[in-house]
């Protein structure tokens, strides 16, 4: 019941606009015991669906500029790969 309830408080807070995956680790981490690499691997693989379905209704509203998102997307990864080295 309690992982319940902390999905609930993540994704209000998410729903928000104030990073419900911040949260959700903290939950995850303090009350469920969890390690904070696997709290954040469960983070992403929540987030990842999200973020698909809202670009998906980001293009069908036309909002987004691919013109600018295109290459800060491009040189975002090349600084992550850079980065993460």
């Amino acid at each position: 019941m309690k992982e319940v309830l902390m999905g609930f408080v993540a994704g209000i807070v998410g729903g928000l606009g104030m990073g419900g995956g911040t949260v959700l680790i903290l939950l995850l981490t303090l009350f469920a015991k969890v390690e904070q690499p696997i709290a954040q691997g469960a983070n992403v693989i929540f987030f990842i669906p999200t973020a698909v379905a809202a670009i998906i209704v980001f293009i069908k509203n036309k909002n987004i500029r691919f013109k600018v998102g295109l290459p800060i997307c491009i040189w975002g990864v090349i600084g992550t790969f850079l980065g993460a080295t």
